[in-house]
């Protein structure tokens, strides 16, 4: 045979990767397969299209995972030791397609391919380009449209979602090429997944107050609550997104965000931490989404090796500009059923600080002397060190030591939990971290309600560490300068704990539940 002969031979074939679903049989031409891989962990994205199973990271890369199932009407059936993706190349595009498992690849020849049929067992097969009859006759292998499948096609004369999917990545690979950006984040949860706002959308953060009802509303619309100076509506996330329920807990919190020149209260179900993520962390929504999901998302930061995937979210993307107008006018239109509503003055002066429990009580640092607030990660312990120093962590290549406040406070020691937070300070050119019980919100305090320590504890070592008290109604905050949580010969000694240790690489620390789930 020659070489011509060959080539006009291979050129007669398909070779085809077979899987089955319920009792029917599909086929992939192995041009458009990349690979096969078991079914990884799979983070689900709200108001996504039914059969979009979520997004997975392989390699670096984030990966759209399609339910063939949900796609084809199917009933759903849970993953087993059998079960895999096929990772397919679709106009360049890589999409996993997750399916019972996979069969063998079928080598057929191009004579053998039928028309496809219009209906099969109650599948639509507007995606199926043929079909193949293998075992004489006796079983049927329809061969799928990887492109059809995956609906990226769009109209004539239309922006393609590749299209824009392939403009917006080379964005992403510019700003990989300048030099290394962070932007900082206010992480939080919404049902089983994690979701982040730009800190510069965050005004402050508070536990979950009583709601003033309003009729003839969406249902994500709460209410309105009376914050200071200003009537605030309250719209929960969970409802908007329908991720979770809206069931309000220890942990639920309202992310209170300007939206359009006015304020409003987002409903979440925790708040996790405040974070500096590099930019060149955060990629596009994937395509397989809706217009809507991609339009929702502002983009997916991934994390440790994409372990770690959040979702970055802009207010003004959720809310239409219709949904603002119309909270706009419930802003309004309710303002007389608040009766008790303060009459501040526009423009007061206000401290905005983070609060955190320590053993049961409230304490405040003004937010001014805070980096970011993390989870507690794996602690190199380190020798010769004060005792309230519990050790250092990793923190993007910086040395930095933990103070244990419990310990610098003598308070009972408490074994580290899923609430333990590290509040990460820049104290005269020295960062810290300062270890707490749990973080509870970011609050903006009037001046007003600030009164300096009292006199029974004046020229105690508390005072040297106690700026003031912020009393408010019904709760009673304790104000922490952290520039003089140390003296000086104890900054010096911090410093050298620091230069001493090298930065290696952490995992994180497998914390013991107490409550909640994180």
């Amino acid at each position: 045979m020659t070489d011509q002969q060959a080539n006009a031979l291979v050129q007669d074939e398909m070779q085809l990767v077979t899987f089955d679903l319920e009792r029917e049989s599909f086929g992939i031409n192995i041009m458009n397969v990349q690979e096969i891989i078991r079914t990884p962990n799979i983070t689900v994205i709200p108001q996504a299209p039914p059969y979009v199973e979520g997004v997975t990271n392989l390699r670096g890369n984030i990966l759209p995972v399609i339910d063939t199932r949900v796609k084809f009407n199917l009933p759903p059936r849970e993953r087993d030791a059998a079960s895999r993706v096929i990772v397919v190349d679709v106009k360049g595009r890589k999409i996993g397609l997750s399916v019972d498992g996979v069969s063998e690849v079928l080598r057929v020849e191009s004579n053998q391919i039928e028309p496809a049929p219009a209906m099969v067992s109650g599948i639509e097969t507007s995606a199926i380009s043929g079909m193949v009859k293998i075992n004489d006759g006796k079983k049927l292998v329809m061969i799928l449209d990887a492109v059809r499948f995956c609906q990226l096609e769009s109209g004539e004369g239309q922006d393609t979602a590749a299209a824009r999917l392939t403009r917006s990545e080379a964005g992403f690979k510019q700003e990989q090429d300048k030099k290394l950006e962070e932007v900082q984040l206010v992480t939080f949860g919404l049902g089983k997944e994690e979701f982040a706002l730009e800190i510069e959308q965050v005004r402050e953060i508070i536990r979950y107050p009583e709601i003033v009802k309003v009729p003839n509303v969406p249902a994500y619309i709460k209410g309105v609550i009376s914050l200071r100076d200003r009537l605030l509506p309250i719209v929960d996330m969970r409802v908007k997104l329908e991720t979770s329920s809206d069931e309000v807990g220890d942990t639920t919190r309202v992310v209170v965000v300007d939206v359009d020149n006015m304020q409003v209260g987002l409903v979440v179900d925790k708040v996790y931490e405040v974070t500096r993520v590099p930019k060149d962390t955060i990629y596009p929504p994937p395509q397989a989404l809706t217009t809507e999901g991609r339009d929702q998302l502002k983009g997916i930061v991934r994390l440790d090796d994409g372990k770690r995937i959040i979702m970055l979210i802009d207010p003004f993307d959720i809310l239409t500009r219709e949904e603002i107008r119309g909270i706009s006018t419930v802003e309004t239109a309710d303002a007389e059923s608040i009766e008790e509503a303060p009459a501040f003055l526009d423009g007061m002066d206000e401290e905005q600080m983070v609060v955190f429990k320590l053993a049961g009580e409230q304490y405040g640092v003004r937010i001014t002397q805070v980096q970011e607030i993390n989870r507690l990660s794996k602690i190199t312990k380190v020798p010769r060190a004060p005792k309230f120093v519990e050790g250092v962590v990793n923190l993007r290549g910086d040395v930095i030591p933990l103070i244990d406040l419990r310990k610098r406070f003598e308070m009972e020691e408490k074994e580290y939990n899923e609430f333990t937070r590290i509040i990460v300070s820049d104290i005269n050119n020295k960062k810290i971290g300062i270890i707490v019980d749990e973080v509870l919100e970011v609050l903006r305090v009037p001046k007003k309600n600030l009164e300096e320590a009292p006199d029974i504890i004046q020229g105690n070592q508390a005072a040297r560490f106690m700026e003031g008290l912020a009393n408010l109604e019904n709760r009673m905050i304790m104000l922490l300068n952290l520039e003089n949580i140390l003296v000086e010969k104890e900054w010096q000694k911090l410093a050298d704990l620091s230069q001493s240790q090298p930065a290696k690489k952490t995992t994180p620390v497998k914390l013991k539940k107490q409550g909640g789930n994180e």
